[in-house]
């Protein structure tokens, strides 16, 4: 699985990137988590509400609220 959170670095999306990796951790996954920080490649996805992640190159649509959100959408991609 290939994991992108997409944000410039935020408090926000270096929170979500912990956050995603704990969940990764807890679930077992093998994942590669990477980033997606150049603002202008990002406005060229027509991304203007960040963090965002992107799952194996499909942006994930969900509502983020913390790690049980991350999970709960990481499980349901297996």
């Amino acid at each position: 699985m290939k994991i992108d959170i997409v944000g410039v670095g935020c408090p926000k999306c270096r929170q979500m990137t912990a956050e995603v990796t704990a969940a990764v951790a807890q679930l077992g996954l093998e994942a590669e988590i990477g980033r997606i920080d150049d603002p202008f490649t990002i406005a060229q996805m027509g991304i203007f509400t960040l963090p965002q992640l992107m799952i194996n190159g499909q942006l994930a649509r969900f509502r983020y609220r913390g790690r049980a959100s991350i999970q709960k959408l990481l499980e349901e991609q297996l």
